[in-house]
This record gives C-alpha cells, sequence and structure tokens, in this order.
C-alpha cells in the first residue's frame, strides 16, 4: 500500500467531522439566540398585561351626585376616585333616545382620593326627565347613575 494514500484517508473524515460540527454549532447558536430574544419579549408582553390589569383591578369610582344647571343645558355629574390609581374616562348620558357625552377626545381625568365634577351638555331638560348615566374608564371599568330632573 501507498503510505501517502493511507494518510489522505483518515483526513477526509475529520475535516467532514469538523465542518458538520461547525455548521451545527452555528445552527444551534443561531437558534438559542431567536428563542432567548422571543422569550423576553413573549415575557416583556405577559408582565406589561399583568401590571395593566393590576391597574384595572385598582381603579375605583362612583357617582357621587348629579344635577343640571337653571336653563337644563348642561349636567354636572360628580365623580369620586376612591381607587389608588388615576381615572381617565368619558361620561355619557341617556335621555330618552337621545345620548350626549364629555368630548371622547378629551377624556375627564381623575386623580386618585380627588371628587371631580364633569359637565355634559345637553338638549334642555324638563321636569321629571329620566337620565341614566354611565361613566366609562379607558380601562373599561362602569359606574351608573340614574338621574330624575326636579
Amino acid at each position: 500500500m501507498n503510505p501517502r494514500r493511507h494518510k489522505r484517508k483518515g483526513v477526509s473524515p475529520v475535516i467532514a467531522t469538523v465542518i458538520l460540527s461547525a455548521v451545527v454549532i452555528t445552527i444551534g447558536g443561531a437558534l438559542w439566540s431567536y428563542t432567548q430574544s422571543a422569550t423576553t419579549v413573549i415575557a416583556n408582553d405577559y408582565i406589561d398585561g399583568v401590571m395593566e390589569l393590576m391597574k384595572m383591578a385598582l381603579e375605583r369610582f362612583t357617582v357621587e351626585y348629579v344635577c343640571n344647571n337653571s336653563d337644563g343645558t348642561v349636567l354636572h355629574v360628580w365623580i369620586y376616585n376612591y381607587g389608588d390609581v388615576n381615572v381617565t374616562a368619558d361620561v355619557y348620558a341617556f335621555v330618552g333616545n337621545q345620548t350626549y357625552s364629555t368630548d371622547f377626545n378629551d377624556p375627564y381625568s381623575i386623580p386618585s382620593g380627588v371628587l371631580g365634577c364633569a359637565n355634559v351638555t345637553v338638549s334642555t331638560l324638563n321636569n321629571g326627565d329620566e337620565v341614566a348615566i354611565k361613566v366609562h374608564s379607558r380601562r373599561q371599568n362602569n359606574a351608573y347613575h340614574t338621574y330624575v330632573v326636579p
């Protein structure tokens, strides 16, 4: 047997093994990097969602008092925020088949522990009219109140 040929047969499997090992390590590293970044994004989204749900659970408010001005064109809705987080809300008044609300683009903000007044402009209210009031927060919580015009 030729000694040169014998040396060559031993080198080829070693080179193939090194190349295959390098390919497997490269693919494994890329896959590990991708899954690491994906799990980080998923974990951050999960934590953000849990924190928002916590704020939603801590959001507490109620309609304390409702009155109207002397000519019956403005409803004054007094809202008390007794929760631990600030409330951003829209106030709706339903009179018969008409719906009135605060400006959706400029929602009413109530800091924690504060009694605030939101004004809703309505058409003229008459004595005995029943007004259904809904305070809807941006975290999807609601408070309801019924007001009868004196």
